[in-house]
């Protein structure tokens, strides 16, 4: 038996995971290893703010919703990429400034689908 195994487990402040029908989700996200997680909305609107997180590398936020709104607000210093498929939808990125984020190592990836849905990026007031 090994003696100086050891473990590590994930944090689960590091990953979201939140559901809504016909209701409506306000998170802040302070974890300082922001990993990713998963958004799903039914006629349901979820709010992320993202202003006092940090994350390292890249996470992965998957976002499936049907007439349901999205608002994510990151820091200035995130890239943001998204990777989904919009069926009578939007995405729509309302950041001001994305000069700084432009080589940033801090990338957060959004995928998946939104049927009837908008997905709003904005900046953090930081």
């Amino acid at each position: 038996m090994n003696q100086n195994a050891t473990f590590t487990l994930a944090n689960p402040d590091d990953y979201i995971n939140t559901s809504t029908i016909f209701g409506e989700v306000k998170k802040t996200i302070l974890s300082k290893d922001f990993r990713g997680g998963q958004v799903s909305n039914l006629f349901g609107s979820t709010e992320l703010d993202f202003s006092h997180a940090d994350l390292a590398g890249v996470a992965i936020l998957d976002i499936s919703q049907g007439f349901g709104e999205v608002k994510i607000t990151v820091p200035r210093d995130w890239w943001v990429e998204t990777d989904t498929t919009q069926i009578f939808g939007a995405i729509e990125d309302e950041r001001t400034d994305i000069s700084e984020s432009y080589r940033s190592s801090k990338i957060l990836v959004l995928r998946g689908t939104s049927a009837f849905g908008v997905v709003e990026i904005l900046n953090s007031n930081d």
